[in-house]
């Protein structure tokens, strides 16, 4: 892979970073509930003296050690430069979701019908930002490549696998929820949780081949 494509190929996976951020603050906002990757850090962050961001930088990094666990030792001399090249981009994306939701501070929708067309925004743009990654080819954030070694160790397709997982993280985040309420309240947990965990799937099968320019765009580098 020449300089120039590798460039190209990064240009275009900080900008689904940067998109994907964005998107992760609408659904925030929206107050329908947070999509299930994020609703872990959404959570932790109401009930803890930290932000959203500061939250997802952590997660992230216990998401990346447990990868150094499920590679064996001669696997890892292989996969270590893509294991390190995981750091600065979940601190790119946990400092962007933080930037978003202060410019966002003062955007609190207060009618469903608002509320549900954030919700909506907000998937599209998720959705979008996951086409991208996977035209940009370079990289992961840890708790999606976390996700992806796990179902490849295992053996098992990564749908399911992605499944639970999701489900273990919603559960964990009712869970917080509960302990520091004494068992009042579920925060960041409603059907804009499950309406993202349904649609955002077929989302991004939708737009991937829409994405197609910018694979050109990227090879032509590769050619010049």
């Amino acid at each position: 892979m020449s300089k120039h494509e590798l460039f190209r190929r990064y240009i275009v996976f900080f900008t689904a970073l940067s998109i994907g951020a964005c998107g992760v603050t609408l659904v925030t906002r929206s107050h329908l509930g947070v999509n299930s990757v994020a609703c872990l850090s959404y959570v932790s962050s109401l009930y803890l003296p930290v932000t959203m961001g500061t939250v997802v930088i952590a997660f992230n990094l216990t998401m990346l050690i447990l990868q150094f666990f499920l590679y064996k030792k001669i696997e890892l001399k292989f996969h270590l430069v893509n294991l390190l090249l995981q750091i600065p981009v979940f601190f790119f994306f946990g400092i962007l979701v933080d930037v978003f939701m202060f410019l966002t501070k003062n955007f609190n929708p207060d009618r469903y019908l608002i509320e549900f067309a954030t919700l909506i925004v907000g998937s599209l743009l998720i959705a979008l930002s996951i086409a991208l990654q996977a035209t940009a080819n370079v990289t992961m954030l840890s708790c999606d490549a976390f996700v992806k070694v796990l179902a490849e160790k295992i053996n098992k397709k990564l749908g399911p696998v992605k499944i639970i997982y999701d489900i273990i993280l919603v559960a964990s985040a009712a869970c917080i929820a509960l302990i520091f309420s004494h068992g009042t309240e579920i925060k960041g947990i409603r059907e804009g949780t499950v309406i993202g965990a349904i649609i955002i799937g077929p989302l991004v099968q939708m737009m991937f081949p829409y994405c197609a320019f910018l694979n050109r765009w990227i090879l032509k580098a590769a050619r010049n």
